[in-house]
């Protein structure tokens, strides 16, 4: 055999041991690269490694050499991201203001635009209230102190604040606590409100301590068990309408024994946020670099609700005041506002208010629009439209008059809602041209 000529008499045992050795080196090399930790393993692990990461590097290369108005912002202007794709266009020729103007108003009279944007899911939107909701505290405290065996005196302490929610806008809270105690036994419609109080505003702080106690004498242990107290944390807005933070209601006939021990009972709650909405205004906006100047067009307004201010639609004379800020400062740079309109129930402004802006200031302005309502003294005639528009230190300002905001909405940079910083970034990504979007005032 040819074994036993080159190995002798031993060939075949030879032979054989070679090739177990062989097999077994086999195993030994395919277990080395299949075991964590081994050399072959850990190199072909570290080769994967970095092919994957030459793939990841560019690709990333490929998004960054293409624009944020190539990827985010084509479909704007093809109105895919409208419910409808008729709704909610951009107006092309927005260098003339007169002749958007124009274009604007022909658009509201034909065509009912959309107040969604589509860039964010639905689900998304969902997930990110559950993330961004703020689990505000409110630390209280009662004591009833009897005066013989009938009646009393109740005393209310609301100790402190924790974890409020931020401003729309670039701002630091000055949050309040206001107090009613109303009847459970009474409707919705008719309740009234037996007692009602209010903190002090403590500003810069998101936790305010108040340590403030409201005392209601002749109080009868019977009655006070029927009584709801309706707790709301406010946050006090120099510019609009105070922002509703968190409410809570309170039933004192689950403190049985706040009434039978005179010591002082602390208690700690969690307040339900609030999301208090007055309805909706349709904005248009659009930005010229080469004369850097901003134009905001007051188109119309929908499902108002103007109750909790006014008591009924003869004395809801609106009109729109547009406060332009610092976003890092939160101070007023520049005021302007539209015209009153009178007892309008969808009032239809169509207005374009125009802002000098630098493009250095693009990232740092805010621009607060407020829907106020002017109160006609009493005997003036209805019909009074106010034509200073343009900037309220003129003549025919509102400034004879008190007069009361209803909602808000703030676009810019920073702000806190999804649809509004989208809308300023598509006006920022399509210069010259109108950006028509609905908001919903708070």
């Amino acid at each position: 055999m040819l074994y036993e000529d080159f190995f002798g008499p031993l060939g075949l045992l030879i032979v054989i041991v070679i090739g177990v050795g062989i097999i077994l080196i086999a195993l030994l090399l395919f277990a080395c690269f299949l075991t964590p930790g081994c050399i072959g393993y850990e190199y072909f692990k570290k080769q994967s490694k970095e092919k994957k990461n030459v793939h990841l590097r560019a690709n990333n290369q490929e998004k960054k050499n293409l624009k944020l108005n190539d990827i985010s912002y084509r479909s704007w202007r093809l109105g895919s991201l409208y419910e409808n794709d008729n709704n909610g266009t951009i107006n092309e020729n927005a260098e003339s203001h007169r002749n958007s103007f124009n274009s604007t108003n022909a658009q509201c009279e034909n065509i009912e635009y959309s107040s969604t944007l589509n860039l964010i899911q639905i689900d998304k939107q969902k997930n990110e209230k559950k993330i961004n909701e703020f689990p505000t505290e409110l630390t209280m405290s009662l004591q009833y102190l009897p005066c013989d065996n009938i009646i009393g005196k109740l005393i209310i302490g609301i100790e402190a604040l924790s974890g409020l929610p931020p401003k729309q806008y670039n701002g630091t809270l000055e949050p309040y606590v206001a107090l009613n105690i109303v009847k459970q036994s009474w409707s919705h419609r008719k309740r009234q409100k037996l007692h009602s109080f209010r903190t002090r505003s403590i500003r810069h702080t998101a936790s305010p301590i108040y340590k403030e106690a409201f005392a209601i004498a002749n109080v009868k242990p019977q009655e006070a068990k029927e009584w709801i107290l309706d707790i709301t944390a406010y946050d006090h807005d120099r510019y609009a309408n105070h922002t509703e933070l968190s409410s809570l209601k309170v039933l004192l006939k689950d403190m049985k024994q706040v009434f039978y021990s005179p010591e002082i009972h602390l208690f700690n709650y969690r307040m339900k946020p609030s999301h208090q909405e007055f309805g909706d205004i349709l904005l248009a906006i659009s930005y010229l670099p080469t004369a850097q100047r901003l134009t905001i067009n007051i188109m119309k307004l929908r499902n108002i609700i103007f109750t909790p201010v006014i008591s009924n639609l003869n004395k809801f004379n609106p009109y729109i005041r547009v406060l332009m800020l610092n976003g890092k400062t939160g101070k007023k740079i520049r005021k302007k506002k539209t015209k009153c309109l009178n007892a309008v129930v969808q009032p239809e402004i169509n207005e374009i208010l125009t802002f000098d802006l630098p493009i250095t200031q693009l990232d740092i302005v805010q621009f607060l629009i407020v829907l106020c309502n002017k109160i006609l003294p009493e005997g003036s005639p209805t019909n009074i439209v106010d034509h200073a528009s343009d900037s309220e230190d003129s003549v025919s300002s509102f400034r004879n008059s008190a007069n009361t905001s209803i909602g808000k909405v703030a676009l810019g940079k920073g702000v806190r809602g999804s649809t509004e910083r989208l809308h300023w970034f598509a006006v920022l990504q399509n210069p010259r041209k109108l950006v028509s979007v609905w908001h919903t005032l708070k």
